[in-house]
This record gives C-alpha cells, sequence and structure tokens, in this order.
C-alpha cells in the first residue's frame, strides 16, 4: 500500500506536522509504504534538505499521485484535488478553534469540512481525540468519523537528565505553562490557579514559554504573581521543550485533550496537572502532582501513546477506506 500523507512540512515548529511525522513513521515500521508529500511545493521556505526527517521520508507530488490512497493533513493541492484517489482526511484542529477561525474571518476550515462531505473522493475523516468526535460527526453526516489514538516520539521524548536552569530564575518547584494562547483555549486558567496556590505553598515559580505577541490584560496577571515573588522565566517560541520538561516539576495546562504538550510531558516524566475551568481545588490538585513520581508519569505515556498503537489503528482505517 502506497500513502502520501499530505502536509506541509515544518520539522520542530508546527505540531500538526510534528505528528504527522509520528504516523508516518510508525505505519512504516509496520510495514506500510508511508510518506510525506508537501502540497505548498516550492512556496514552503521552511522545507528542509535531505530526503527524509527522523524516520519520515519526502516524496514528490509525482510519487503522491500514483498512491494508492491520500492522508489528508493540511491540504491535497490543486491538482490532487481533481484526482479519482480516495481521502482519508486528518482533522487534526479542534472543532470550536476551527470554527472560530472562520467566524473571525480567517481560515475558513468549517466551509471545508462541509463540501468535503460531498465528495466522493473523501472516504472518511479521522481524529485524534474522543471528544472531536461528535462535532465532525455534525459536519460529516455522509462519511464515517474514526478515533485514533494520539501518538508521540518514545524515542525522542523521553526522561533524562536535564541542565536547564530557567534563565536563572527557578524556584524550589518549577512549574510551566507552554500551550500556544489561542482563541479558544489558552493560559488564563492555570495563571490564576497557580497564583492562588503559590501565595499560600513558597518556593515556587512559573515559567511561561509561547506568550503571545500581544500583551494586552496578560501583562497584568504576569505582574501580579511577580509582585507574589512567584514569577520565573516569561517568553515566547522555544526550542528544545524536551530539556524544559525534563527539568520541570510540573506542567499546568487548560486542556483537557491530549495536546502535545500532554504527551510530551508525560513522555518526559513531567506530571501533568489540567485546569480548565473551576480553580477552587487547584491547590489540592498541584500539591498532589508535585510529589507524583516522574515513572508513573512515563508509564501513562507508554499506556496512551505509543505509536505502534496509533499504525495499528489507522492501517485498519485505511484499509477500510480503500475497500
Amino acid at each position: 500500500m502506497k500513502v502520501a500523507h499530505m502536509a506541509v512540512i515544518t520539522p520542530r515548529r508546527c505540531g500538526l506536522y510534528e505528528t504527522t511525522r509520528e504516523l508516518v513513521k510508525s505505519l512504516r515500521d509496520i510495514g506500510i509504504d508511508s510518506r510525506l508529500a508537501d502540497p505548498t511545493g516550492s512556496k514552503n521556505l521552511l522545507m528542509p534538505s535531505g530526503t527524509e526527517d527522523r524516520g519520515a521520508p519526502f516524496a514528490s507530488m509525482d510519487w503522491a499521485k500514483d498512491a494508492d490512497i491520500l492522508v489528508n493533513h493540511s491540504g491535497l493541492g490543486e491538482e490532487l484535488e481533481k484526482s479519482n484517489i480516495p481521502v482519508v482526511h486528518v482533522a487534526h484542529g479542534r472543532p470550536r478553534h476551527s470554527f472560530l477561525s472562520e467566524a473571525s474571518g480567517s481560515t475558513p476550515i468549517y466551509s471545508y469540512h462541509y463540501h468535503n462531505n460531498n465528495k466522493d473522493q473523501f472516504k472518511s475523516v479521522v481524529t485524534f481525540w474522543p471528544q472531536h468526535k461528535p462535532y465532525l460527526e455534525v459536519m460529516y453526516p455522509d462519511k464515517p468519523v474514526h478515533y485514533v489514538q494520539s501518538p508521540v516520539d518514545l524515542d525522542f521524548w523521553k526522561p533524562a537528565k536535564s541542565d536547564y536552569d530557567f534563565g536563572g530564575l527557578g524556584g524550589d518547584f518549577n512549574i510551566v505553562c507552554t500551550d500556544a494562547f489561542r482563541d479558544d483555549i489558552d493560559c488564563y486558567v492555570p495563571l490564576n490557579a497557580f497564583a492562588l496556590t503559590a501565595r499560600k505553598n513558597s518556593g515556587m515559580k512559573l515559567h511561561i514559554f509561547g506568550k503571545p505577541k500581544d500583551m494586552r490584560g496578560w501583562g497584568s496577571i504576569i505582574k501580579t504573581i511577580q509582585n507574589d515573588g512567584n514569577m520565573g522565566l516569561v517568553q515566547g517560541w522555544a526550542k528544545s521543550l524536551e530539556t524544559v520538561y525534563r527539568k520541570a516539576d510540573l506542567v499546568l495546562t487548560a486542556h483537557e485533550i491530549d495536546v502535545r504538550t500532554v504527551r510530551e510531558a508525560t513522555a518526559c516524566g513531567c506530571p501533568v496537572v489540567r485546569i480548565s475551568d473551576d480553580i477552587r481545588d487547584c491547590e489540592d490538585k498541584i500539591l498532589t502532582a508535585l510529589h507524583s513520581s516522574r515513572e508513573s508519569a512515563r508509564i501513562w505515556a507508554e499506556d496512551n501513546f505509543n505509536p505502534k498503537v496509533t499504525a495499528l489503528q489507522f492501517k485498519r482505517v485505511l484499509e477500510d477506506a480503500i475497500h
């Protein structure tokens, strides 16, 4: 089976791409000829040199034209959209975020869903999060919607010694927020939860990675935590987050789904606490997690994000779409 995964190739710059690369490699590990093909072609200024990325080979558009099936991650390109090659569409985005994107005048993702449901070429839809399945079933009444376990590269994201020092601003307990600030979910709830907990428990420092360019509103919260003496490093886009997770004592997130923050952190042995709404019992959650074992976090990641399990589940989706 020749499988062309259509995705903009941006190593270590995009969660969608990293998940796609892990999927391609894991499918190859079980004997399926999967390759990455970039539908933007020469327009992608971030396309790396070489023929592969960490076990996932690159394919030309000519190779993709001869594939048995296309897996649509970030668009097919005009030529392949006119082909008769069957397509499995992977909905990486959160449905509400996708809806808000179009509602605000940005990318028309919901219109894209609507039109894809009416195309014979599109055979099925995949989501990596069971919470999203019913929302996608609304937009794809005529296509099967499959849940496939989300993967993480357990060989790269793993426990190891780290000398990371949080820019010299570390504390006795280093707690991090690494989620992107989006219009549907941001770090507002975790920051407030931390502020209340740190006021009653000395030695905690919060470090923020991925702060937005526009800090209106956020500056006041951050300054308040700073005035308490509990603010650590605050920075934008960060490279080598594996060194951060290996050193951090805890990750706070507002996500209920297993986004890359959750998968990567736990795979490195760093516990994660989800605080999405009510912060009244946040202190107990945070203190309990701070004293949990890093080994248990790693075991949980191995049980829930094993790429081989993802590959076997995805293989069945591909076979159903072809036959």
